[in-house]
């Protein structure tokens, strides 16, 4: 995983990510938490460099439930693009 700039420390099944997990992205975003079939997959929560973290029940690499002690979402939400669409903003650059 290293030559995508992330770094996967874990277990694997039939060579695939899969249990427990500490996944390290280049924005240097952290994901703490079970995986299955490469994706996040459970309970898991992403820690952001700006001390903020997204505690959450993930499917298929989606969060599907986010818990309410989760210091950046204030109610529970279904929503299924959440996590992605927050890591997604952290690492798109700006054109311009």
């Amino acid at each position: 995983m290293e030559y995508t700039g992330s770094k996967y420390i874990g277990e694997y099944v039939d060579g695939r990510m899969e249990g427990k997990a500490k996944y390290i992205l280049p924005t240097e975003t952290v994901y703490v938490g079970e995986m299955k079939d490469g994706m996040f997959h459970g309970e898991g929560t992403l820690y952001y460099p700006n001390g903020s973290q997204y505690d959450a029940v993930w499917e298929n690499g989606l969060a599907i439930k986010v818990w309410l002690n989760s210091p950046i979402w204030t109610h529970l939400e279904k929503s299924p693009k959440a996590g992605m669409i927050v890591e997604t903003a952290s690492i798109t650059r700006s054109r311009g």
